[in-house]
């Protein structure tokens, strides 16, 4: 009968406690999973991060297995201005970077994914100055970068190592 009565205030004690805090840290929704920002990805429902900074095999296995896929192909490209890059590329407009194998960039080409500062690749540009460049008319927003080749609609979001020719 005591045990009854620990287990009966324990539920009263949590009810007081009231309702656990939501992360705010939580990236917008994304019809991936992830959230590319301006830090690395962050997954969809949990404060758990992928940060730059991490292992190639972890963050590839990582990201595939929240992806339910694999990555179409990781090749690396030995001309690009940070030195040899390990690009893993998804079928969703996804590629992840990595240098000496280490996560150091995204890149997103795809509507699958809206980035931490709620762009999402195919929809209008911002109404922020745009730059003319080699590229074409680039913007920052929230320490996403981003590129429009038409001046109205995103082509491209990424943060990071890029191996971008300008």
């Amino acid at each position: 009968m005591r045990r009854l009565w620990l287990i009966a205030g324990a539920f009263a004690l949590a009810g007081c406690l009231g309702p656990a805090p939501v992360p705010s840290a939580v990236a917008p929704p994304s019809v991936a999973g992830i959230s590319p920002d301006a830090e690395g990805l962050q997954p969809s429902g949990t404060p758990l991060r992928i940060d730059f900074g991490r292992a190639q095999a972890g963050v590839i296995e990582t990201v595939s297995r929240i992806l339910r896929d694999e990555p179409d192909g990781v090749f690396t490209n030995s001309e690009c201005g940070a030195g040899p890059t390990t690009i893993a590329r998804w079928d969703d407009g996804l590629m992840l970077l990595f240098t000496e194998g280490d996560f150091r960039g995204w890149v997103l080409d795809g509507a699958a994914y809206t980035a931490g500062n709620g762009l999402t690749p195919g929809e209008q540009v911002p109404e922020i100055p745009l730059r003319d460049t080699t590229l074409g008319q680039e913007f920052e927003q929230g320490g996403i970068f981003g590129l429009s080749e038409d001046g109205e609609t995103i082509a491209l979001l990424w943060v990071g190592t890029t191996c971008f020719f300008r």
